[in-house]
């Protein structure tokens, strides 16, 4: 069970967003201190071994089973000063993904390449991009071979659920906690397989590889520069400021970057760059709505440790942009000339002066620009029922792990406040009826539960781009802000309707029943598994469909619902 201590700096004014937000933030801060502590090289590396031993088991790096790629070539077309090889490999049996090989011209340049993983960020036609396609072509051009790919949900890797961009991404995650992953595990998964595809080539030298990325194909980079031994240079681009400034700014992020109390293991954006083992120029924006601050404290950071611990001179940098959130000319070729310095050993000024325009068909590798058209395609939400299945991932498991949560929100929390909330007639002697969901009928007793209506407020106004949780204008946000805090919303409403049970029990003398409508049931066997003797009866109406079914339909989960936790048999 968590320590009661440490848990006591979140329940603390927890009746706001901000209240959880600052809490973290501070968290966040706290983990940077740590860094600045570090007072060796030996103890910088055991804290770096420690930080990317933790950050791939949240992952599932360890995990990836390396299947056969099935590499096969679709098209080669020349550009002149380069040219473009289209190829589809399976990341796993199924998992089918689209890649765009940049080559440079072998008269200019002889192979052996040099070479890096470009990780495009949230654009709907994903590698199609002119902004990503370019910073390829200007590398090519320059005598390193790159390769680009389609993320899930995006370009021609659309997943089935109707769904494209960040919105797949937060549909995935939704399922992935429940076994204990995150969107980030498959995401990163992808990464890796399509760098086993760039070591593999006879003409790239997998002794020289890098990865570049912008905005969510940032995150991933800076994700896999952690997970994988084999980058020798990173430049994550507009994604790298700190948690706490992007959390205050902008609110939680898409599901890939968030981890069930990640501040326990020391997850914020400084450890991602302590950590990586390689050079990491951080690519960033002046008027980005990941803040420059954090950017640039981020850097100094860094830098401060670098220097304490005897790492190379400049093996951290930061690049500003003046402009807004984008790969502008300026990050493309910042990023091209720092690959080239630490790939290369050629530290020389890189030039954009020649681009080409792109066609939506060069970009196109499946026939239709759908992989999930090809024979024997299986999407995420497939690999995720099959694991669901296995694994007995159910309401009834998720309640079972949630109920050391739900003690420790009792035990920690105030959970008083919801008693305030109840309305009815309450009569010593007579066993009372508590409605959840729903309108109380004549004689029994409802309240509102955490982050439902008056229960819900944020204070402070965003300055950056909203959170695409908070868009969903449900109680999503507090769930994920919970969650960061390695809390869950489900849970601490659970530990309401103990509050409220054990409320009903001393006025009345009796033990209350309980009736459950909708989404709120899985609350109320969160509670029922921490404490069997809370309700005399539990009835439920209008009870969601089970996990399983509801992945295999690719439904909307929320975090508010599920409890977002693991929940399969045994922890």
């Amino acid at each position: 069970m968590m320590c009661c201590s440490i848990l006591a700096v979140f329940f603390a004014a927890a009746s706001t967003v901000d209240a959880i937000e600052r809490d973290l933030a501070g968290r966040d801060a706290a983990i940077d201190a740590e860094w600045r502590a570090v007072a060796s090289k030996s103890a910088f590396e055991t804290k770096r071994d420690e930080f990317k031993r933790d950050f791939r088991r949240a992952v599932g790096f360890d995990g990836i089973i390396r299947t056969p790629l099935g590499a096969r070539t679709v098209e080669t077309k020349g550009y002149g000063a380069f040219r473009v090889e289209k190829v589809l490999i399976e990341g796993a049996p199924g998992a089918f993904i689209p890649l765009l090989v940049f080559l440079p011209d072998p008269v200019r340049f002889s192979p052996p390449y040099a070479g890096f993983v470009f990780i495009p960020g949230h654009s709907d036609n994903g590698k199609a991009a002119q902004s990503y396609l370019r910073t390829c072509e200007l590398a090519a051009r320059n005598g390193l071979a790159s390769v680009i790919y389609d993320p899930l949900g995006q370009g021609e890797r659309s997943q089935g659920a109707g769904l494209k961009n960040v919105q797949e991404h937060v549909r995935i995650g939704e399922y992935a906690t429940l076994l204990g992953e995150t969107t980030a595990t498959y995401m990163v998964r992808d990464a890796s397989r399509v760098l086993d595809y760039l070591a593999e080539r006879p003409d790239v030298d997998n002794e020289r590889l890098g990865v570049c990325g912008q905005s969510g194909g940032g995150t991933i980079c800076a994700f896999v520069m952690v997970a994988e031994d084999r980058i020798k240079a990173s430049v994550p681009t507009c994604y790298l400021s700190s948690v706490r400034e992007h959390l205050l700014a902008c609110g939680p992020q898409d599901a890939e970057q968030n981890f069930f109390g990640g501040w326990r293991w020391g997850f914020n954006h400084a450890s991602l760059v302590l950590s990586a083992g390689c050079p990491v120029l951080i690519n960033a924006s002046v008027n980005d709505f990941f803040q420059i601050e954090g950017s640039r404290s981020t850097c100094r950071l860094v830098k401060e440790v670098a220097v304490k611990v005897g790492l190379p001179d400049g093996w951290y940098g930061l690049a500003e942009n003046p402009g807004p959130h984008s790969m502008s000319k300026t990050h493309r070729e910042r990023a091209v000339r720092f690959l080239l310095k630490h790939l290369n050993g050629s530290d020389m000024d890189v030039a954009e002066t020649e681009t080409t325009d792109f066609s939506a068909a060069d970009s196109v590798v499946t026939p239709d620009g759908e992989v999930s058209h090809l024979p024997g395609f299986r999407s995420v939400y497939d690999e995720i029922a099959d694991k669901f299945a296995s694994r007995g991932v159910c309401a009834e498991q998720a309640a079972k792990n949630a109920a050391r949560l739900v003690l420790a929100e009792l035990s920690c929390g105030d959970c008083g406040d919801v008693v305030a909330t109840m309305r009815g007639n309450v009569e010593n002697g007579n066993r009372t009826v508590l409605r959840i969901g729903a309108a109380a009928a004549h004689g029994e007793v409802s309240a509102v539960l955490f982050a439902e209506g008056p229960r819900y407020s944020m204070l402070q106004k965003r300055k950056g781009k909203l959170s695409c949780y908070e868009r969903r204008k449900d109680d999503e946000v507090v769930a994920v802000d919970l969650y960061m805090a390695g809390r869950s919303l489900v849970a601490l409403r659970a530990a309401e309707l103990l509050t409220l049970a054990a409320e009903l029990k001393r006025r009345t003398g009796r033990t209350p029943e309980i009736v459950a409508a909708g989404r709120f049931a899985i609350a109320v066997k969160f509670a029922v598994a921490a404490d069997p003797d809370a309700f005399a009866a539990v009835r439920f109406e209008a009870e969601p469909m089970s996990f399983l079914e509801s992945v295999k339909a690719r439904r909307d989960l929320p975090f508010a619902v599920s409890g977002a936790i693991f929940s399969g048999k045994g922890e």
